[in-house]
């Protein structure tokens, strides 16, 4: 079955191959065909030529920078002032060939380049980085160094141009790619130059609807030596994602005795001894259930956030003189992710209670449990509301002077961002009732004892669970008295954020004429970064009894779930809303305290980054390209606590890493239109901040722990780049691209027996540790096929295809968000004043992360479909309508395969109608 599937790829990846190949054959001869080449909507210059403008502007501004580059690189241009070809960043550039992006929330925010994870890429903004903190309720990697595409405000942004082979003067830090965003300069543009536009955006599961506005503009003087420029951009979002979730996969020892040890105790035949002697097992023996995968929670899962984003960006540009230009940029970005979610699930972990389990090729696909007693509860509903806020502030100052004959170039910069959960409020009830649940691939069922939109069986504790609370937060806020009840919930400030780097850089660069070379250029860079996370708990208490239904629950919506083959009393259920849910946690009857700092989850680190290059450019003939080197010393102070026995220490450890990464870029321009390229070049990632200087923790009893490791070397990678391009018009190209990634130092959590001394007691001995390692390697192989080219009469199309693959010496494992099959096709129209195009995306299934008990969690391919149109009312005025994820495509994932499912999600479509006006 195995290889049956493999040749389904195969041959899928082939077939896609093929029709890419023919449409580039036949892709010249259309253009060529063609009585006259179609063009966008053109106004006359001072002269007698035709500007192009719109989408076919785009296409040709992005075909010219990358022909002219001698790195590998590929392209986004923005169809005029203010106007990108997305509102979202990370999904235009998924149009690009070897880009993808994950919707978990809809939306992309992060980006993969050559089927390398987001964490180990890199985004600079006019060339230098820029902080990053995200929401808290991400799953997306809070400590890497990873960028939330969603914040940047798209009007700002000139081009975005994705570095696939890096050169010595781009900063390190990258091994799929580096994406730079070239925003807009007041001297580039018109003197007042205006754009503002505005517009409404639907999503239909959230049945919301919100506003999004923007204006820039920008002036400079008759002389074109003062300019300014300034724009403010307005977005609100409302995101409603239903959803079916599988939290974690155990075994089916669950339904079996155990001994002192812990081994699932057999009878005199060798059958292993159920917990429940009238258990009943379908489909195998007691044997096969003891050895099969069981779902361990089944959840139903709705979730709601308003996602308000407001930006100022500025530029200011000043020419003293006509050989030097100084330039100064700000950006800030106040964002607003609020969201509530609510979850009901079962707990499928309750062996004694099982009466009967069905088993099919491994898996436990349903099961039948009693009803609980005492505190043996059998199910849990979660409502969850995050107050979340991001904060981003940047500012640079730049020169750009030449000087006999050189030319010399700097910036110095600051940037912060802040984030996290400000507070997060958390509330549950649990249940006695019995259950049947089911999973098999995407189909769920559960059925409890009583609908589950009956809030009278969900109650907030019981009796047996109270007890007098005398933890020091209780004890303070009680005058040592303590508190006889129980935890409910929770009020807690968790997963603070705060990234900031400062920076200054200096180049030198001079054209030359000494044989080959043409340019030669020097410089460096200081970098002082720090990243710090920190939480603090926070526990709420009562000892009055109550259920769901004394506090005026509502129902979910019964169509809510609709397109998730999820089935049976468990939907619609009654849940809180976010005020009701506020209002238990702080109504009088309840003791909420504040704990103190969670030493195991906070860590600090400060790094200093010093770089230093030389490169040297050269053309000869019909070859052209650069090679240099970069030299590159960190320095790493970490910041974590220690834990054992209920003690804490603050801990501070160095490292320093040196290491000289070369680069080299060749171009042959071999005939008309045609240019071949090849690439080498060392390059590294740095590790997650949490893997630096995450936590040592210590259990003495049995002699375990966990921890960081703040020796951790960079990732490490040899690159190798080859493509042939085919330039057959100014917009029209169809190029080839093979790609190579050899990883090593490749960082991976492991179990080590360790001879630690515990820094608390000071006591020596062997742990079993689980902490990050270097050690690991990995490979990346590729390639990408990419077309694109105006056809007739208005009509154009764009289309790629990349094919990946990952060799990490683990039968079946892959490298994360490395999907083997992705592909773009794009056709659009623009004739006159009308504009229209349709894209669809494709990514193949890939391993995702290992989540809860250790699973391995996949995300199944995924289909999206776009559409956009615009009309030219007047010559300033223009009217957008955009509609997104036209299949409402389910989000899959699972855990190992697909029969045994993760998560479900449906985000919904989202429909937009916006006008936009420029002078």
């Amino acid at each position: 079955m195995r290889g049956f599937r493999k040749s389904l790829m195969c041959s899928s990846s082939t077939r896609a191959a093929f029709g890419i190949a023919m449409f580039t054959v036949a892709a010249p001869a259309l253009a060529q065909t063609a009585s006259a080449p179609a063009q966008a909507p053109a106004q006359a210059d001072d002269g007698d030529q035709i500007v192009v403008t719109g989408y076919a502007r785009s296409l040709a501004d992005s075909a010219a920078t990358k022909r002219k580059a001698n790195a590998i690189v590929d392209v986004i241009s923005a169809e005029d002032v203010g106007k990108f070809p997305d509102r979202n960043i990370a999904e235009s550039l998924s149009h690009l060939p070897g880009v993808t992006v994950d919707h978990q929330f809809g939306e992309g925010e992060q980006v993969s380049i050559a089927g390398v994870e987001p964490a180990l890429n890199r985004i600079l903004i006019d060339g230098h980085s820029i902080a990053s903190a995200d929401w808290g309720g991400n799953p997306s990697d809070r400590s890497s160094r990873s960028f939330n595409y969603s914040l940047l405000s798209p009007e700002i942004i000139s081009q975005a141009i994705v570095y696939k082979t890096p050169e010595a003067r781009l900063q390190e830090g990258a091994i799929g790619g580096t994406v730079d965003v070239v925003t807009r300069k007041p001297l580039d543009l018109k003197p007042n130059t205006i754009t503002a536009s505005g517009g409404y955006a639907y999503n239909d599961r959230s049945n919301r609807g919100s506003p999004r506005a923007s204006i820039l503009y920008s002036w400079h003087n008759d002389a074109g030596t003062f300019g300014v420029l300034g724009s403010v951009g307005y977005d609100r979002q409302y995101l409603a994602r239903a959803g079916v979730a599988v939290y974690g996969y155990m075994t089916g020892d669950t339904f079996f005795q155990k001994d002192a040890a812990g081994k699932v105790v057999n009878d005199a035949s060798g059958n292993p001894v159920p917990i429940n002697p009238a258990l009943k097992v379908n489909g195998g023996s007691y044997t096969d259930l003891l050895n099969a995968r069981l779902p361990a929670f089944l959840a139903h899962e709705y979730f709601e956030q308003t996602r308000q984003r407001l930006s100022f960006s500025g530029a200011m540009q000043w020419k003293p003189a006509d050989n030097l230009t100084l330039t100064a940029t700000g950006l800030v970005i106040s964002g607003n992710y609020d969201n509530f979610s609510t979850s009901e699930y079962s707990y499928n972990t309750r062996g004694g209670l099982a009466q009967q389990a069905t088993v099919s090729n491994g898996l436990i696909t349903s099961a039948t449990y009693g009803p609980g007693t005492g505190t043996n509860w059998t199910g849990e509903l979660d409502t969850n509301f995050r107050r979340t806020r991001i904060k981003n502030d940047s500012g640079t100052l730049a020169f750009n002077w030449d000087v006999s004959g050189w030319n010399v170039s700097g910036n110095g910069g600051y940037s912060r961002a802040s984030g996290g959960k400000q507070p997060e409020y958390l509330l549950n009830f649990r249940t006695l009732q019995g259950f049947t649940v089911g999973a098999n691939g995407r189909n769920t069922s559960l059925d409890w004892q009583h609908p589950a939109s009956d809030g009278s069986n969900w109650v907030s504790t019981s009796p047996g669970e109270s007890k007098l609370q005398d933890e020091p937060a209780v004890l303070a806020a009680t005058n040592g008295a303590g508190y006889f009840g129980a935890q409910i919930g929770g009020i807690t400030n968790a997963d603070q954020t705060v990234d900031d780097e400062k920076y200054g850089q200096i180049d030198f660069q001079r054209d030359v004429a000494f044989g080959p070379l043409t340019k030669i250029m020097f410089g460096g860079r200081y970098n002082d970064h720090g990243n710090q996370q920190s939480s603090y708990g926070g526990a709420t208490f009562t000892n009055a009894a109550f259920t769901l239904a004394d506090l005026g629950p509502y129902t979910l919506a019964s169509d809510l779930y609709d397109g998730l083959s999820t089935s049976g009393n468990g939907t619609p259920f009654a849940t809180l809303t976010k005020e009701a849910m506020i209002a238990a946690l702080t109504g009088s009857n309840v003791l909420n305290v504040t704990r103190p700092l969670d030493t195991s989850g906070y860590f600090r680190v400060k790094e200093k980054i010093y770089t230093g290059y030389v490169q040297a450019n050269f053309e000869t003939g019909k070859f052209r390209g650069n090679i240099g080197g970069r030299f590159v010393s960190t320095k790493d102070d970490s910041y974590y606590y220690a834990n054992s026995n209920g003690q804490a220490s603050l801990q501070h450890s160095e490292s320093t890493d040196n290491r000289f990464l070369p680069a080299f870029n060749i171009a042959y321009d071999a005939g008309p239109g045609v240019v071949l390229r090849a690439a080498a070049a060392k390059v590294i990632a740095r590790p997650r901040y949490s893997q630096l200087a995450g936590a040592l923790s210590l259990d003495d009893t049995q002699s375990t722990g966990s921890a960081g490791n703040p020796d951790l070397k960079p990732y490490a990678a040899t690159n190798f780049g080859l493509s042939a391009e085919w330039y057959f018009t100014k917009a029209g190209y169809v190029s080839g691209e093979i790609f190579y990634r050899d990883i090593s130092n490749y960082i991976s959590n492991v179990n080590l027996n360790v001879q630690l001394t515990n820094p608390l007691t000071q006591q020596s001995r062997t742990y079993a540790i689980s902490q990050p390692v270097n050690g690991g390697k990995a490979s990346v192989t590729g390639f990408s096929l990419t077309a694109q080219t105006p056809i007739a009469y208005g009509f154009g199309i764009q289309a790629n295809y990349t094919f990946a693959d990952a060799d990490t010496g683990l039968s079946g494992q892959g490298l994360p968000y490395l999907s083997r099959n992705t592909y773009n096709i794009v056709p659009y129209f623009e004739r006159g004043p009308f504009q229209a195009r349709v894209s669809y995306n494709y990514r193949s299934k890939y391993f995702y992360v290992f989540g809860r008990l250790s699973s391995a969690d996949y995300t199944d391919s995924y289909r999206q479909l776009d559409f956009s149109a615009s009309y030219k009312v007047l010559e300033n005025f223009t009217i957008t309508a955009n509609a997104s994820n036209l299949l409402d495509e389910t989000y899959y994932q699972y855990s190992s395969t697909p029969s045994a499912p993760t998560a479900l999600y449906k985000n919904g479509r989202t429909f937009s109608l916006s006008a936009s006006f420029r002078m």
